[in-house]
């Protein structure tokens, strides 16, 4: 049974803040550091004047180790916050990061494609010792950061910087909130504590597991190593390797439990004229980008991985077939409603998506669910894409 839905919805014009922050997008991609198939590790090379080590160093590294959360895919629980901070409080860059012994590791970054910062030079390694926050107004005019290449221009024009220290249920310091902008500022009061309140709900987060069974299986199985080698290099989500271990062991718990799964294979339309008419480079981007729309139209409880190219696939836990189509066309008016921009234009982006569900039984396999969901993806790419198509196998698996 096939299930086909398709919108025409006009998208919204850009506002101040996407111009804001599309600039800054920019100017890292003028400087060869945005959309790259690995995202940078920026390198401080002037030295700089240098916080002293946390006064419980060895304790604050071994909580920070225990809970799982270095070189791990992005999260929907930390990217709603980081994107609630430009929102909230107007500016283009924020982001949540995570302080080890050599680098500031971004855990969900808005605004700023990196994945690690060396500590030399890192605003954060003086935020961690803060009470409440650490805020400069211009940073090109304190001494500690004035030669920083962040400050400078050579990477970045940072000028505005508020960090809050995000804390461990024990009350050590493992990273920072940071709110960031490229020219100075005064945040009031409000603004000021509705920082420190967004980086409270951090320190929620980090007092529940806010993975489901099998992410959290899969994290505690591996090493730092083996979780890089599963961690897709561009957009921070589980690669292929990695989805495919989360779909084994949500199709087996959705097994015991009687549960049904379904699973969504999106693909992103006319990519190929996107890089031939813009680039690789603003291609990476865009992938970059759909990763991230797509894990925010997601439960909590759900996965998202990339594929490959251009497409993912999004393992939804206890997804009935009667609510399936609604949640696979958040995935698909998620990307369409989305702002793209590119050389100052907008892009106009579409996915196309395949969607099946069931409740496994013994004796049946992941995998041919699996390819109902793409045989349905092929069949909305033949009807015109930018669609949604639904195969109900509800009742092959029973």
């Amino acid at each position: 049974m096939y299930l086909n839905r398709h919108s025409n919805k006009a998208k919204p014009a850009l506002n101040q803040q996407e111009r804001l922050r599309t600039s800054v997008k920019q100017l890292l991609s003028a400087e060869g550091l945005n959309g790259g198939k690995h995202p940078p590790t920026y390198n401080c090379v002037r030295p700089m004047l240098e916080p002293p080590p946390y006064p419980r160093e060895a304790e604050r590294l071994a909580t920070l180790r225990s809970l799982n959360l270095l070189d791990t895919p992005i999260e929907q629980r930390f990217e709603r916050i980081t994107k609630l901070v430009c929102r909230l409080l107007d500016v283009p860059i924020a982001h949540f990061n995570l302080l080890d012994e050599h680098r500031q590791h971004l855990k969900s970054a808005q605004g700023l494609n990196a994945v690690d910062v060396p500590l030399a030079g890192a605003f954060c390694s003086h935020s961690i010792h803060e009470d409440k926050m650490l805020v400069l107004p211009d940073a090109s005019k304190d001494v500690r950061f004035w030669d920083n290449p962040f400050v400078t221009g050579r990477l970045l024009n940072i000028r505005f910087y508020a960090g809050c220290p995000v804390r461990a249920p024990n009350g050590l310091p493992i990273g920072t909130l940071c709110a960031i902008d490229t020219k100075p500022r005064e945040m009031s009061p409000e603004q000021l504590t509705m920082l420190r309140d967004l980086a409270d709900m951090l320190e929620l987060e980090l007092c529940v597991s806010g993975l489901n069974n099998a992410h959290a299986e899969l994290v505690a199985q591996l090493d730092a190593a083996e979780r890089l080698a599963r961690v897709d290099c561009l957009t921070r989500l589980w690669n292929r390797t990695g989805i495919l271990e989360i779909v084994e062991k949500d199709w087996a718990e959705a097994q015991r439990h009687g549960r049904p799964l379904a699973f969504v294979v999106a693909d992103l339309d006319h990519f190929k004229s996107i890089n031939d008419t813009y680039g690789h480079q603003v291609g990476d981007a865009v992938i970059s980008m759909t990763a991230k729309v797509l894990l925010a139209n997601t439960r909590g409880g759900d996965s998202v991985g990339r594929m490959g190219g251009e497409e993912f696939l999004a393992v939804l836990t206890s997804c009935e077939p009667t609510t399936l189509i609604d949640a696979v066309e958040r995935l698909r008016t998620g990307v369409m409603e989305n702002e793209y921009i590119a050389g100052g234009s907008r892009l106009p982006i579409t996915i196309s998506c395949g969607a099946a569900v069931t409740i496994p039984r013994k004796g049946t396999d992941w995998a041919t669910l699996v390819k109902k969901a793409d045989d349905a993806l092929y069949a909305a790419k033949r009807q015109g894409r930018n669609r949604s198509i639904i195969d109900s196998a509800i009742d092959a698996a029973a």
